[in-house]
């Protein structure tokens, strides 16, 4: 399991993933590559990131075959109360989008605010 989060969210270092196997909680883990040793068969995975509380959420189920090693890559979002992402390939970063309109509308109110005093 391959966990990873954008460099704006550079505070997510701080802590660590969970990541949930059958809902045991898998100690050690660590942003990044994570291995984790199972047998052959069909497993639940979770992934939630601590902050506040468990945020980013993301789940998917993982079918192990004998001699067979999985790799999996799971994304923090961008904003905290939305899910995370996981998969077999790596991962675009949920809630993105919603933080490039936010900064165009912050930097536009502050163009409109220099515009505004310059005109006085």
């Amino acid at each position: 399991m391959d966990c990873s989060y954008t460099p704006i969210e550079f505070l997510l270092a701080i802590t660590k993933p969970k990541i949930f196997v059958n809902g045991q909680q898998v100690p050690n883990t660590r942003w990044g590559a994570n291995h984790i040793p199972v047998g052959p068969g069909n497993y639940q995975v979770r992934v939630v990131t601590p902050w506040l509380f468990d945020m980013g959420p993301a789940e998917t189920p993982v079918s192990v075959q004998p001699g067979q090693a999985v790799r999996y890559y799971y994304r923090a979002p961008a904003i905290i109360f939305m899910n995370g992402a996981i998969g077999p390939v790596p991962q675009k970063t949920p809630g993105m989008v919603v933080m490039y309109v936010l900064w165009a509308f912050i930097a536009l109110m502050f163009v409109f605010n220099i515009a505004i005093m310059a005109s006085m």
